[in-house]
């Protein structure tokens, strides 16, 4: 993980950055609290140490800023000061500073500290996750979905960059579940995430839209692009084999429906828009037969 260091202090900020390096952190520094809320808005910074007494932005008024940022999540920060007055402490807390060292600091407190805060971000992070990924599939769930796409479509709108969908259904889910039962059916949904998790890139977001339904967003691609992509998503679950005696197929087989966020007529619209399209291009290809591609 990436710390960043506030100090308007040249040596000082050197010191620092030195003694995190020891420690086995990556290190990026600021010169004062301004520049610092630029690379936390460019990046994804998650640690910050800052002094308190700066010019243009000292580090009080800095945790503030940082604490009314929506799309950063959490950030663990640390005051660095040379004021240790109970007063002072209150004030820098109450700033929703997460923690604080008195200047000149000891290596091994700015160890422990450092490792406090890495602990809680840790931690953050595992129950963000538990909050994100269904269950069973082991893919984002819906909830997720809705802030994923929110930041991709936006992101498309404001660059001018595509994205493709591709809207999934397992074909005869329903007679799957009649015949082989839930528990079983449940470990298709499993297989059939999996397999697609090691079709698509790393960069394609997978979701679990509902039930057996599942929607992938993949980020800089076309049409043609994610047509290519759904056509390897159909033979990925084809090549599982996986015996489906209520099928006309014999085996597990799924449908896809695509579209792609076109630059020229999408900007300003609604992502609901692309969804919906990918929507009613996975009903035609149910009604033009299943286990295919259609748009």
């Amino acid at each position: 993980m990436e710390i960043l260091i506030v100090d308007d202090d040249l040596i000082s900020r050197r010191f620092l950055q030195k003694a995190i390096k020891d420690l086995g952190y990556s290190v990026v520094s600021a010169e004062n609290g301004l520049q610092a809320l630029d690379i936390i808005q460019k990046n994804q910074i998650k640690f910050v140490i800052a002094d308190w007494m700066m010019p243009v932005l000292d580090g009080v008024e800095l945790c503030r800023k940082i604490r009314l940022l929506n799309d950063s999540g959490y950030i663990y920060f640390i005051l660095l000061t040379g004021k240790d007055k109970k007063e002072d402490i209150v004030q820098g807390l109450d700033s929703g500073a997460d923690d604080y060292i008195t200047k000149p600091f000891d290596r091994e407190e700015l160890r422990v500290r450092v490792m406090t805060g890495m602990r809680i971000l840790d931690l953050e992070k595992r129950l963000e996750d538990l909050a994100c990924i269904d269950p069973l599939m082991q893919i984002s769930n819906r909830r997720y979905f809705h802030q994923a796409i929110e930041r991709i479509h936006d992101r498309a709108c404001r660059y001018s960059e595509g994205y493709g969908a591709i809207m999934c259904d397992m074909d005869y889910f329903k007679k799957y579940n009649d015949m082989y039962g839930h528990i079983q059916g449940d470990n298709i949904l499993k297989a059939v995430a999996e397999a697609l998790k090691k079709t698509l890139r790393l960069s394609d977001e997978i979701f679990r839209y509902g039930g057996e339904e599942i929607i992938i967003i993949l980020p800089d691609q076309d049409i043609n692009d994610t047509m290519i992509a759904a056509e390897r998503v159909v033979k990925s679950v084809e090549s599982l084999r996986i015996e489906h005696k209520a099928s006309e197929f014999g085996i597990v087989t799924i449908s896809c429906g695509i579209t792609a966020f076109d630059k020229k007529t999408d900007l300003g619209s609604k992502w609901v828009s692309v969804v919906d399209r990918a929507d009613k291009a996975l009903y035609r290809a149910k009604s033009a037969g299943r286990n295919r591609v259609n748009t």
